[in-house]
């Protein structure tokens, strides 16, 4: 029988990268043995998480820290195995019109400027990458922008958050160490998780949205808390809410993502979120890579300047709309998530904006299985 964990937000400890090796690339575990961790919501009512999150709380959450790779291992131009039959399947845009909501959650202490965001293309390691908050102001309530949002969630150290994306009609995908800490069973699990859509500059345009189950894979809940991780996301199912007087689910109001397993070498990709470093993770932020070498432990790395808050932001290949007569490949949908964000590199002085890469595990079995959990919650999930 396997066992499942649901749960919270991982605190994130940054060390410093001392050095850079290139080790022989490891093999991949099997992950066919893995017990992944499931739980339900039965500690909060979701009730009482909505109320847990008042404007001040909001206001106030940290975004945690991004997980640093202390062994410091970049290994360019291998590439993992990967781990099980390759799955896609499509998203879907919403199918109810809402108006979004105008009157603000709180209003931020510091008003953010045009010319805050510096945009950097390239690290000390030579990993190319473009950079920018979403533009104009506004485009975050588009799909397939809409799907993407803050998590926020109770940790043991304060309120943190973290970034995640609609994956299913009722369920999102984030990394696993915003919800769990990688030790400790169920126990290590964070709670009060609160998702908000389309999130910008203290406003929630189609609403807050309470959890009912999580499941964290067997890799990240017994890893420690360290990366790389062969398995470091996770899948929350949100609870339904009445929208003009009619039960809907997440992802009738802002639509949800497609994904693809395997995928996440080679390609190039968008990767979003909300990192503290940027905007004071206020406003969604875009970033434009080729995926650059292997992290090792069945992860990939990509350029990237996101720093904390970002983690579980998705990784989206075939970003858009494709165009009338467009041949569309071997990649048949858009906006299909791939990877999520996981970790980083800092420099000796414990700066981010040193190596500026970023590493996601790749969506295997583990993330198949998991999301299979998931579907099979509730009725309609999936």
């Amino acid at each position: 029988m396997r066992k499942y964990l649901i749960a919270g937000n991982l605190p994130l400890v940054a060390a410093s990268l001392f050095s850079l090796q290139i080790p022989v690339f490891a093999d991949v575990p099997n992950m066919s043995a893995n017990k992944h961790l499931v739980k339900q919501n039965d500690q909060v009512s979701a009730q009482g998480v909505d109320t847990y999150w008042t404007p001040e709380r909001l206001k106030k959450a940290k975004p945690l820290e991004l997980p640093v790779n202390i062994k410091g291992s970049i290994l360019i131009g291998n590439q993992a195995t990967p781990v099980g039959e390759s799955k896609s399947a499509p998203g879907a845009r919403p199918t109810v019109e809402v108006k979004p909501e105008t009157t603000p959650l709180f209003t931020p202490d510091k008003p953010l400027k045009n010319n805050e965001v510096q945009p950097l293309n390239v690290g000390s390691q030579g990993a190319h990458f473009s950079s920018s908050r979403v533009f104009p102001q506004g485009i975050e309530q588009a799909y397939p922008y809409r799907t993407v949002g803050k998590l926020l969630f109770k940790t043991p150290q304060g309120d943190s958050m973290c970034s995640a994306a609609v994956l299913r009609p009722r369920l999102i995908l984030t990394a696993g160490h915003c919800v769990h800490k990688g030790s400790g069973g169920n126990n290590g699990f964070y709670s009060n998780f609160l998702f908000i859509p389309a999130y910008r500059n203290g406003y929630a345009p189609y609403g807050k949205w309470t959890w009912g189950r999580v499941v964290t894979t067997n890799a990240w809940a017994t890893g420690n808390g360290t990366v790389a991780n062969a398995g470091d996301y996770a899948i929350l199912e949100l609870n339904d809410q009445p929208i003009n007087g009619v039960t809907r689910k997440i992802g009738d109001v802002v639509g949800y993502l497609s994904y693809a397993t395997n995928k996440l070498s080679p390609n190039h990709l968008h990767l979003l979120g909300y990192p503290g470093n940027l905007d004071s993770g206020e406003i969604m932020h875009q970033v434009a890579s080729a995926s650059y070498g292997s992290g090792g432990n069945n992860t990939i790395l990509y350029g990237s300047d996101m720093g904390g808050g970002s983690s579980g932001g998705p990784w989206i290949q075939n970003f858009g709309e494709f165009a009338s007569g467009q041949n569309v490949g071997q990649n048949n949908y858009p906006n299909q998530i791939v990877g999520v964000t996981s970790y980083g590199y800092r420099d000796a002085n414990g700066n981010i904006a040193g190596l500026l890469v970023q590493g996601s595990s790749i969506l295997d079995n583990q993330f198949t299985q998991i999301l299979n959990i998931a579907c099979a919650g509730k009725s309609g999930n999936c």
